[in-house]
């Protein structure tokens, strides 16, 4: 008896000991070292990432310069009236075999202005036996309205994915002023004056920079001689003289067919051309 009456006792005694020491623990935690106030207690270490120093403050909205985006119609405000009109009366390519005058963007600038892709034309002027050599344009669709005289059109599909066959099919046909041809965008296609008489037509495009890649000059004058030959298997000699040949002056684009013309009693173009050096060789010999 006297043993539990002593026992607990002691508990009673331990307990209070815990007690009293959880109390200094925390009244040391909030207390204060001597000669220390709240004023001069050091800042705590600012979080990873902040800013340490006084702060900017916010910019007014006011002072914000604005800088719109202008519209189409803003945009063609910085041009002059006369950048809507065109008169094709400067041809940009101008051979025996007649003349090309393009309205595209690298022209003028205010096709940047039109909506969406924008648009082109170019007025093709043929001589009589003359031809708008195959090309290709790679970033556009063309709608050609022919104006004045007969012309052969035809162009050439992508190649079928079907075995056995070789390249797409050649599609064709003969045109008179007042009718329309329709050439895919990136087929190879041609317009050929077949006739002895001058021959014209517009060419339009749904943008204003549809590019062009003329075929026989790319190929024979760009590539590797090796190259060609793997391709043709003809020998150097002959390749040299055909490459010598697509890159002379006489077969500058528009070129004449000499037998067409010869058919027709007409001069060869290059000795017209060198004899009347200023004349439109578009309207005739």
């Amino acid at each position: 008896m006297y043993t539990l009456v002593a026992m607990a006792r002691h508990a009673s005694s331990l307990n209070s000991v815990v007690i009293g020491f959880a109390l200094l623990s925390f009244t040391c935690a909030t207390c204060q070292s001597p000669g220390m106030n709240a004023s001069n207690v050091p800042p705590a270490a600012p979080a990873s990432g902040s800013t340490v120093g006084p702060q900017s403050p916010p910019v007014p909205a006011d002072s914000i310069p604005y800088l719109p985006a202008q519209s189409e119609a803003q945009q063609r405000r910085d041009f002059p009236t006369s950048t809507f009109t065109f008169a094709f009366d400067t041809p940009d390519t101008s051979t025996p075999g007649g003349n090309l005058s393009g309205l595209f963007v690298n022209n003028n600038q205010g096709l940047a202005t039109l909506p969406g892709a924008g648009v082109g034309q170019n007025l093709v002027s043929l001589a009589p036996c003359a031809v708008n050599q195959p090309h290709v344009h790679p970033r556009g669709t063309e709608i050609s309205h022919i104006t004045q005289g007969e012309l052969l059109f035809g162009f050439i599909e992508e190649n079928p994915n079907q075995a056995g066959t070789v390249g797409g099919r050649f599609i064709n046909a003969t045109l008179t002023a007042g009718q329309t041809v329709i050439v895919p965008q990136g087929l190879i296609h041609f317009a050929q004056n077949l006739q002895c008489e001058p021959a014209q037509f517009i060419a339009s495009f749904p943008t204003s920079d549809p590019g062009t890649v003329s075929v026989a000059e790319a190929f024979f004058t760009k590539l590797p001689l090796a190259t060609l030959r793997a391709t043709l298997g003809i020998e150097d000699a002959v390749i040299q003289a055909i490459v010598a040949k697509v890159g002379s002056v006489s077969q500058a684009n528009p070129s004449v067919d000499l037998t067409c013309l010869a058919n027709c009693g007409m001069t060869d173009p290059i000795t017209y051309y060198l004899n009347n050096p200023s004349g439109n060789t578009a309207n005739g010999y």
